[in-house]
Order: structure tokens, then sequence, then C-alpha cells
């Protein structure tokens, strides 16, 4: 298994999203769902359509830390992990083969 996945927007181009403050609302055109995501939800969305072939997980870690202004430590990594296992599920953001 890879040590640093990578990371992408499954379908980007079919996503339609608005935003108020932190919140994100997404619509699936493919699957036909809405969702509601968190702020961390938000920044990580933004930082995979920010990357369309892809994002290494310490990359995006890295970035989120950066705009959050704090520090890309093991329990922010847990949480963004956690976060893209959630996002995969709701076939949002999938893996990068290699």
């Amino acid at each position: 298994m890879n040590p640093d996945p990578s990371w992408r927007l499954v379908a980007p181009d079919a996503l339609v999203s608005r935003s108020w403050d932190d919140e994100l609302v997404l619509y699936n055109d493919v699957t036909g769902d809405t969702h509601h995501l968190s702020v961390l939800g938000h920044a990580v969305m933004t930082m995979l359509a920010s990357r369309p072939s892809g994002i290494a997980l310490a990359a995006l870690v890295r970035g989120i830390a950066d705009d959050a202004g704090t520090s890309a430590d093991g329990e922010l990594a847990e949480v963004v992990e956690r976060t893209l296992a959630h996002l995969a599920e709701l076939r949002l953001a999938t893996p990068v083969s290699a």
C-alpha cells in the first residue's frame, strides 16, 4: 500500500457548489445527491478541486494546515484521512491509482 496516497475528486464537472462563510453545499449531478460539508470537508474539497489530477495526502494536510494557520501534525492527518474516507463513501473523492 502506498504510504502517501494521492486523492482527487471523482467527477469535478458534475459538482455544483454553493458556500456561505465556511460551509459548503454540493450537488452531485452523477448521483443526484446533495451534501452539506463541514469546515474541514469544505477545505478538503477546495484543495482537491485545485489539483484535478490528484494531491498526495501529506501535501493535502500541509495545505490545509497552512490555510488554517496551524501545524500539520499527526492528529490533523488522521482527521483529514477520516474526512477523505467519508468523501469516498459519498462518491465525491477517490484515491488515485498508482
